[in-house]
């Protein structure tokens, strides 16, 4: 005998990731299939085990669905007799209805039906609860064309059909579709229109007939006028109703469930069932890794799309090929891929390409705005756009403004309201209203994309490209935390421009577009993308303006400068030279915009420690400043301070306190607009009295600012970690070790809370506080922080970096306490090499290097 498969069974063992084999083992089962025949209805657990399987899952027996056979539950709706229990299996599936069921369901069961167990249960559990309403007997599920929903509807059939006493299909595209299944269905149930009026409704016919009967369940396929409902269904409602709908709002006609894409293991396993690589019933896990890597793969470039995933496993099927085979031709062929169907049955006849575009064409023949948005949309990342972007008064697609230049294109939220209800009632993209953002499936854009020609390509791109420069904002230092969210939330649409449609790199409002993200990601030290920015910057501004505009030597400093931070410091002085010869031949050998790459020219000879070539420049840049804009600017008081960082280590104190304090004494004349900048006085002048062991003057300097920095820009704020650091390092050269570790640690906790525990800038307290617990003797503490800063420095900065040498340095004279010579020679040895590059042999640190290789051979 068969029972009922115990849906309810599976789906708390699986929600709680429990195998049957560790079941088995909990129940002191000999054989986990045991546990499988239960879930799939061949037998029922004995009393016993029911009363094990109530106490491991801390569940009843009516939860479980381990109530006895023929007994009514809380399952069966409390309006309608006890539900009969299922028939055989065999009997079921072809014919029901000679068992006195009817059955009207067009599609056979689809044997690769894979995941979607949540929504099967959801769908049943408030079918049959206690609680029948409006939005529990009608309930539908809601998604973009090739989702799936009819292969969940088709599924739910099969599976609950033995608590139902008929299950009818009708068709619902239309109308005319509508009545067409609604008639052909009564006569299918012996119910003929002949014996009503000509002129006899056939729906509200059929909603008379479902009012006379009970426990049915009706699935409405593919219904997109919810008003039908109201001339089908009987007010007084004795079954179930199931719609498959891509309205993503039903309002008060049913409960939606809005159905999501495949994950890419869900994707995977379905893919490797439907191309036969595994048995319909198998696990992911049974599939080799080598199949389940290009499984999940594919499934992630398809967007975990359903159909998509039948459709290449089709091609894959018929042509023979591998999945591998499939992914390569995808590369190059992907609009011919996506638009062939395959040898397919009737459930979903039409291709991922066909679905899509007749959607696209029914929007723009309902609301072509709506149709302009989505083709924005295509071009820019899937996932999280801003809806803000779409209200700024800018261009209007295809560039065309009124009469006030300003823009036509969306003028006020509700025409914004009014576009994004078309596209819902097609699926095509789904509203996030608290992040306010929009989204919609990688696959929607595909084929957009492709369906348009080079030309149509290039004037939306140019679209999304004006959208974008006009809404992203430009940064500088000491920017607040609202513009930086602003960045991040349109920085993902601009890396997707930045990787697409290479033919465009003439645009120059892209350049400025580039340039802009490129300084938000330069002030968050995301040095590496933020390189990539301005590599693409400048080669659009060399195309579109030439070499010789004062423009591309402006954007290679920048270049430069990034360069001379991730330790490259051969491209920056090339970059910086470069940049300077262009700006001089513009402008002349005294205008501002010369001093930048002089000043990053003077840095990159400073950090080399070829301090006699970085002081003229350094000079140089303060002296073009000073005569351009008087000597109360508060960039002439920055290049004072570049230039107290060259006296700082030549050991010219004097001179280094002398152009320190007039850089104070600056930036707190102004006032309010440059205390950010204050901060960075403060901790330069203490960090020169701490050198000289004027502690007591160090200390006053560094706790100013700390408060200072707390006090503008908030005490969790990353910079105020800066200045923590600098007053942590005084107190350990002091001896204050307890006030230095808490400082140290705070200064940590600040970088990983606000940039993330990866963030080189982490790397600095890390490595402070390693020396702290050296100088203390805690060793393996110490050499625990030291592997932490070298690896974080390691992912953020180029190998040959002056900073990677340094704990290189200091972890090789730990090793050497440590009595670990070999450990220390090697990483000795390392230091020396970068130092050797990057500073020359006569640089003080490389010499340092040379001594504590001589020590470490000599010992």
């Amino acid at each position: 005998m068969r029972y009922p498969p115990n849906l309810r069974l599976r789906v708390e063992r699986e929600q709680r990731k429990w195998s049957r084999s560790y079941m088995a083992e909990k129940l002191n089962l000999g054989d986990p299939k045991t546990i499988g025949r239960w879930e799939r209805g061949i037998a029922l657990p004995s009393p016993h085990f029911r009363r094990k399987l109530c106490e491991l899952f801390a569940l009843s027996a009516e939860e479980l669905g381990l109530a006895s056979p023929g007994v009514a539950t809380s399952e069966a709706p409390p309006s309608h007799p006890a539900l009969p229990i299922a028939q055989p299996q065999a009997m079921q599936k072809e014919s029901p209805e000679k068992e006195g069921k009817r059955w009207h369901v067009p599609y056979r069961r689809n044997p690769f039906f894979t995941g979607r167990q949540d929504v099967l249960a959801s769908l049943h559990t408030v079918f049959f609860s206690e609680r029948l309403t409006t939005l529990s007997y009608i309930q539908a599920l809601s998604g973009l064309g090739g989702i799936g929903k009819t292969h969940i509807a088709i599924e739910y059939a099969y599976r609950f059909d033995a608590q139902y006493s008929g299950i009818y299909w009708v068709q619902a595209d239309t109308r005319d579709d509508l009545i067409s299944s609604c008639t052909g269905l009564l006569d299918f149930l012996g119910h003929s229109l002949r014996g009503h009026q000509k002129d006899e409704d056939p729906l509200r016919v059929f909603s008379y007939w479902l009012s006379r009967h009970t426990r049915w369940l009706l699935i409405i396929d593919n219904i997109e006028d919810l008003t039908l409902l109201q001339h089908v269904l009987p007010t007084d409602c004795q079954g179930h109703v199931l719609l498959t709908t891509r309205i993503q709002s039903t309002g008060s006609f049913a409960r939606c469930l809005p159905l999501d894409k495949m994950t890419d293991s869900e994707g995977a396993l379905f893919l490797l069932r439907r191309v036969k690589r595994l048995e319909p019933d198998a696990t992911l896990v049974q599939s080799s890794p080598a199949d389940q890597f290009l499984g999940q793969k594919l499934s992630s470039l398809l967007g975990g799309l359903p159909l998509a995933l039948d459709q290449a496993g089709a091609y894959i099927e018929e042509a023979g090929c591998s999945i591998s085979d499939y992914l390569q031709r995808y590369t190059h062929q992907r609009a011919s891929l996506l638009d062939r169907r395959g040898m397919v049955g009737k459930d979903h006849p039409r291709s991922v390409a066909t679905t899509f575009s007749l959607a696209y064409t029914q929007v723009r023949q309902k609301l072509p705005l709506a149709a302009d948005l989505l083709c924005l949309c295509a071009f820019l990342a899937a996932d999280g756009i801003p809806e803000e972007l779409f209200l700024h008064h800018t261009a209007h697609p295809y560039g065309t403004e009124n009469t006030s230049g300003r823009s036509s294109f969306l003028t006020d939220l509700y025409q914004f309201d009014q576009a994004i209800a078309v596209l819902r009632n097609f699926s095509l993209v789904q509203r996030q209203p608290e992040m306010r953002t929009i989204s919609l499936h990688r696959l929607v854009q595909v084929i957009l994309q492709e369906r348009m020609s080079e030309q149509e390509q290039a004037k939306w791109y140019q679209s999304v490209v004006h959208l974008l420069n006009a809404a992203f904002p430009a940064v500088a230092n000491g920017t607040g935390t609202g513009i930086w969210e602003s960045c991040e939330r349109l920085l993902p649409h601009v890396m997707t421009c930045a990787t697409s449609l290479p033919t465009l790199l003439q645009d120059l409002q892209l350049a400025e577009l580039l340039l802009k993200a490129a300084d938000y990601l330069d002030q968050q030290s995301q040095y590496e993308r933020a390189k990539s920015l301005y590599q693409q910057a400048l080669q659009i501004q060399v195309q579109g303006v030439g070499l010789e505009h004062p423009a591309v030597g402006s954007l290679q400093s920048k270049l430069a400068y990034l360069y001379r931070l991730l330790g490259d410091y051969k491209q920056a002085e090339h970059l910086f030279q470069s940049a300077e010869h262009l700006l001089e031949q513009a402008w002349g050998p005294g205008h501002p915009e010369v001093a930048f790459p002089l000043e990053g020219l003077a840095m990159v000879y400073y950090e080399q420690g070829k301090y006699d070539l970085a002081l003229p420049l350094q000079q140089r840049a303060l002296q073009i400043r000073e005569q351009a804009w008087g000597s109360e600017h508060p960039d002439v008081a920055l290049s004072l301070n570049r230039l107290g960082n060259v006296y700082m280590e030549q050991g010219k104190y004097d001179l280094a306190e002398q152009v320190y304090q007039r850089a104070l004494q600056i930036r707190e004349q102004i006032g309010e607009p440059m205390h950010f900048r204050i901060v960075g006085s403060l901790n330069n002048l203490g960090y020169l009295y701490r050198e000289q062991g004027k502690y007591e003057q160090a200390e006053a300097l560094c706790q100013r600012a700390v408060r200072l920095a707390e006090q503008v820009l908030g005490a969790n704020h990353p910079d105020v970690a800066v200045a923590l650091e600098t007053l942590a390092g005084l107190y350990r050269d002091w001896g204050k070790y307890e006030q230095a570790e808490l400082l140290y640690q705070r200064a940590y906790d600040l970088f990983e809370q606000a940039l993330g525990p990866e963030h080189h800038a982490g790397a600095y307290p890390l490595h402070g506080l390693a020396l702290l617990y050296q100088e203390q003797g805690k060793y393996e503490q110490a050499e625990t922080l030291f592997q932490r800063a070298l690896l974080i420095r390691k992912q953020c900065l180029d190998q040959n970096h002056p900073e990677i040498a340094q704990v290189l340095y200091d972890l090789a004279r730990l090793y050497k306490l440590q009595g670990k010579k070999s450990e220390a020679s090697s990483l000795a040895e390392r230091s020396l090499q970068i130092r050797m590059q990057l500073l020359g042999s006569a640089h003080p640190k490389t010499v340092a290097s040379h001594a504590f290789l001589a020590q470490l051979e000599e010992a």
